[in-house]
C-alpha cells in the first residue's frame, strides 16, 4: 500500500514535469520577410517549429523607378564601372589594409574560435591525474608507528551524451553567430567602398571645380583689363572698373577654400586606406576627369535584392543563433547522461606499481537531472526567448529600413539625371551668353553690367553642374550602399 502510494505520487510528479517540457508552438527563423512579433515558442528537444510567415510581397513601382533600373549597371563590384581605375586600386588596397576591415576578420576569427570552444562536448574528456600519499599509522598491535605510502596513477575520461540536443543546439547557435560576424565584416567592406568611392568623388569634384575657378578667374581678368583699358579713353566708369575687380578678387578668394577641401579628402582617403596621406598625396593631387555615370542593364530589382545586404543577412544569422539558444536552454529541463571512468594502477610498492594485479578501472554511466533551482531554468529560458523576440523586431525593422533606402536612393539618383540636364543646358546657354556680351561691351554696343551679370550667372551654373554631377554619382553610391552590393558571401 505504502509502494502504490509512493508510485502514484511519483507519477503526478513525473507527469508534472512532462507537461512543463512539452512542446509549444514554434516559428521559423530563416526566411526572406518579417518575422511575426511576439512568436518564439520552442520545444524543448527540436529546433522552433518551421511555420512560415507572412513575407514583404514586392510592390508595384512607379514608371519613373521601371524606367530608371534599365539604366542601373550590375550589382557585383559596382564602382569598377565608373572606368576610373585609380579608385578601383584604392579599394583594392583598402580592402588589405583598411583597420574596420582588420577588426572584422579578427571578430570572425573570435567567432569561429567560440564555435570550435562549443562543440568541444561533443567529444569526450580525457585527462591524465597521480597522486603520493603517505599515511602514518599507530594502529599496529605493538603500537608501532607504521607510515604506509600510496601512489596512485590514472587516465580519466569524462563524457556528456547529447541525448536531448543541448550541445547541438549551443554549437548550431554559435555557428550562426559566426556566420553572421562574416555577414558583418560584409558589410564592413560595403561600407568601405562607399566611403571611399564618395571621397573619391568629392576629391574630383574640388579639384574640377578648382579648374572651373581658375577658368572664371582668367576670364574675368581679361574683362578687368578691358575694362581698365576703357576707363583710361574714358569708355567705362570708375564703378564699371571697380566692379570688374571686386568680382575678380572674389572669384580668386574662393581658391583656398577649395584647396582645403582638396587636402581634406585625401586625407580621409589616406585614413580609409590605413596609411598616412603623405603616400598617396601626389598621385591624387593630379586632377582626373569626374567619372561619368554608367549606363548598364540592371540585374533585377530592389525588392528582390534587398536581401543582399549584410545587415539583412545578418539579423538573420542573429535569428537563427537566438532561436537554437531558446531550445538549448529549454534542453537544460532534461536530464544529462554522463559516462564517466578511470584506468590505471595504484600500489604501495613503486617496483611492482604496473604490476597486472595493481591494475585499477572503472566505467560509470549516471544521471543527472535538476529537479530544483530557484527560478534559474525558467528565467534563463525566459531571458533567451525575450532576446529572440527583440532581435526578430529589429529584423523588422531592418527590412523596412533597407527597402525605405533603397525606394530614397532610386528616387534621388532619377531625379539627379534630370537636373544635370537641365543644368548642363544652362550652363550651355549662361556661356553663350556670356560670349556675347564680352564681344558686344568690347565695341561699345552693352553696358558692362550685362557682363558682370552672365559673369556671374556663368560661374554659378558651372559650379553647380559640377556640383550636381558628384552628387548624382554620391546617390548612385549610396542606391549600391543600400543594396548591400560589392562582395559576394565567402566562407572563412
Amino acid at each position: 500500500m505504502r509502494l502504490a502510494a509512493i508510485t502514484r505520487t511519483g507519477g503526478c510528479f513525473l507527469s508534472f514535469i512532462l507537461f512543463t517540457l512539452m512542446p509549444l508552438s514554434g516559428y521559423s527563423s530563416r526566411n526572406t520577410g518579417t518575422y511575426p512579433a511576439g512568436q518564439g515558442r520552442t520545444s524543448m528537444n527540436t529546433l522552433p517549429d518551421k511555420d512560415e510567415p507572412e513575407k514583404f510581397k514586392p510592390y508595384k513601382r512607379t514608371s519613373e523607378q521601371q524606367n530608371l533600373q534599365q539604366t542601373l549597371p550590375s550589382n557585383d563590384e559596382w564602382w569598377q564601372l565608373f572606368k576610373d581605375p585609380m579608385l578601383d586600386t584604392l579599394i583594392d588596397k583598402a580592402v588589405l589594409k583598411n583597420y574596420d576591415v582588420r577588426n572584422a576578420i579578427r571578430k570572425i576569427e573570435m567567432a569561429k574560435a567560440k564555435l570550435r570552444v562549443d562543440r568541444s562536448p561533443y567529444y569526450p574528456t580525457i585527462y591524465f591525474s597521480a597522486s603520493y600519499a603517505p599515511e602514518k599509522s599507530s594502529l599496529s598491535a605493538d603500537k608501532k608507528n607504521i607510515i604506509e605510502r600510496n601512489g596512485t596513477a590514472t587516465v580519466n575520461l569524462n563524457w556528456e551524451l547529447d541525448v536531448f540536443g543541448r550541445i547541438r543546439k549551443e554549437s548550431s547557435s554559435q555557428k550562426e553567430f559566426y556566420l553572421a560576424a562574416q555577414e558583418d565584416y560584409r558589410g564592413v567592406m560595403v561600407s568601405l567602398a562607399a566611403q571611399l568611392s564618395t571621397a573619391y568623388m568629392n576629391l574630383r569634384c574640388a579639384q574640377k571645380q578648382l579648374e572651373v575657378t581658375r577658368k572664371n578667374i582668367e576670364s574675368q581678368k581679361q574683362v578687368m583689363e578691358l575694362t581698365e583699358s576703357k576707363l583710361k579713353v574714358g569708355l567705362a566708369s570708375q564703378l564699371d572698373a571697380a566692379q570688374a575687380k571686386s568680382l575678380y578678387l572674389q572669384t580668386k578668394a574662393s581658391l583656398p577654400g577649395i584647396e582645403s577641401t582638396i587636402a581634406q579628402q585625401i586625407n580621409l582617403i589616406g585614413v580609409l586606406l590605413g596609411e598616412h596621406s603623405v603616400a598617396i598625396r601626389d598621385s591624387l593631387q593630379k586632377p582626373r576627369p569626374i567619372p561619368t555615370n554608367p549606363r548598364q542593364a540592371a540585374n533585377g530589382i530592389p525588392a528582390n535584392l534587398i536581401r543582399q545586404r549584410p545587415d539583412v543577412r545578418s539579423a538573420e544569422r542573429t535569428i537563427d543563433g537566438l532561436a537554437e539558444a531558446v531550445g538549448a536552454s529549454r534542453a537544460d529541463w532534461w536530464p544529462k547522461f554522463l559516462v564517466t571512468g578511470f584506468f590505471g594502477y595504484s600500489s604501495e610498492n613503486f617496483e611492482q606499481f604496473t604490476n597486472k594485479e595493481n591494475m585499477i578501472w572503472q566505467i560509470a554511466p549516471s544521471i543527472k537531472w535538476t529537479i530544483f533551482s530557484g527560478r534559474n531554468l525558467v528565467e534563463s529560458k525566459k531571458s533567451a526567448q525575450l532576446q529572440l523576440d527583440e532581435e526578430i523586431n529589429s529584423y523588422n525593422l531592418t527590412l523596412l529600413t533597407a527597402l525605405q533606402e533603397v525606394d530614397n536612393a532610386l528616387v534621388t539618383y532619377n531625379k539627379s539625371l534630370q537636373q544635370i540636364s537641365a543644368l548642363n543646358d544652362a550652363y550651355q546657354q549662361s556661356q553663350l551668353t556670356l560670349d556675347l556680351a564680352v564681344e558686344q561691351y568690347r565695341n561699345g554696343l552693352t553696358s558692362y553690367q550685362n557682363v558682370l551679370s552672365s559673369q556671374i550667372s556663368l560661374l554659378n551654373y558651372e559650379n553647380s553642374l559640377v556640383e550636381a554631377r558628384t552628387a548624382s554619382l554620391r546617390y548612385l553610391i549610396e542606391l549600391y550602399q543600400a543594396l548591400g552590393g560589392g562582395w559576394p558571401v565567402s566562407e572563412f
